[in-house]
């Protein structure tokens, strides 16, 4: 097994296990991680485009339009149209949105204090240069 292979079973079994249960939890409610999803990347950037937003995720312009339908319908987003192209629609984060965004956050932040809690100082060090590290990889790989 490569180095790419194992790191892609040990990454995904992770974030598998840590997400898996608090998609389930009231906190979230019926949203589903692909909704999850679309939310984080709006609190992060926005407003955006539909287009924007799927290239960003990696994903088709049908899906992105599928996702946010179910979010604004839910009161999640908000689509509104560009003040100098009308036919440009931008989205955003209702409040709704970002109090739910925010919730997952502490409850995500929460997971992670107990689980870093168990691990040794050094353990923590290593595991935060190897993160620094793939992120910054990462940023420099989506700058091309």
């Amino acid at each position: 097994m490569s180095a790419a292979e194992r790191l892609d079973l040990l990454l995904n079994g992770f974030l598998m296990r840590f997400f898996a249960i608090p998609a389930r939890q009231p906190a979230t409610g019926t949203v589903t991680f692909a909704q999850m999803r679309v939310l984080w990347t709006l609190d992060q950037v926005q407003p955006v485009t539909p287009g924007d937003l799927a290239a960003r995720l990696g994903v088709g312009s049908s899906t992105i339009t599928e996702v946010v339908e179910r979010l604004a319908s839910r009161g999640y987003v908000v689509r509104n149209h560009s003040d100098r192209d009308r036919r440009r629609i931008h989205l955003r984060l209702h409040p709704k949105g970002r109090r739910l965004v925010a919730g997952f956050r502490a409850n995500r932040q929460s997971r992670l204090r107990k689980l870093v809690s168990r691990l040794e100082n050094g353990d923590v060090r290593r595991m935060s240069r190897a993160l620094e590290t793939l992120n910054a990889i990462v940023a420099r790989w989506e700058a091309r």
